[in-house]
């Protein structure tokens, strides 16, 4: 094209971006995903929409174990540093006073970026306000976050 006097210029809104982007640009670490559910119906549910959309889930049965692998620096697939990035609380699991366990995380500096999703029956009015009041991201009736869990996880996979 040199040859015919025709300067070729970079218009692709692409090629400036890559352009301007460093070379040894960061990795984001892969979202970790946690769900404090006892119900087997749901980790059934939350497992099998995790596979489709191609995440890993992390189930914390233990109350007690609980904040600790909240806190973990590391993600134990890839064993590299990964912040917690969602946590999904069945709102009816009392074992976990999931109200408590909510405010907890939002009023800890280290947690407080965690992204929570909690479910409920749907009946359960006071439970939702209490757990909004609490901090919880997004509280869903039990049937909504059943149609929407796959959408939920991808859209959280890729925006983490």
């Amino acid at each position: 094209m040199a040859k015919l006097g025709i300067k070729m210029e970079k218009t692709s809104e692409n090629e400036k971006l890559a352009e301007k982007a460093p070379e040894h640009a960061a990795v984001k670490p892969t979202p970790r995903f946690f769900a404090a559910v006892q119900d087997i119906f749901f980790g059934a549910k939350i497992t099998a929409a995790a596979g489709r959309v191609g995440v890993s889930v992390k189930f914390i049965r233990d109350p007690g174990k609980l904040w600790d692998a909240i806190h973990s620096p590391h993600d134990s697939l890839n064993d590299a540093p990964a912040p917690p990035s969602v946590l999904m609380i069945d709102l009816n699991d009392s074992s976990i006073r999931p109200v408590e366990l909510i405010a907890k995380l939002k009023s800890s500096p280290s947690a407080a970026a965690i992204q929570i999703i909690a479910f409920v029956s749907h009946v359960q009015g006071d439970l939702i306000r209490e757990a909004q009041k609490a901090g919880a991201d997004l509280v869903l009736p039990r049937s909504v976050f059943s149609q929407q869990l796959d959408d939920l996880l991808r859209q959280r996979s890729c925006h983490l």
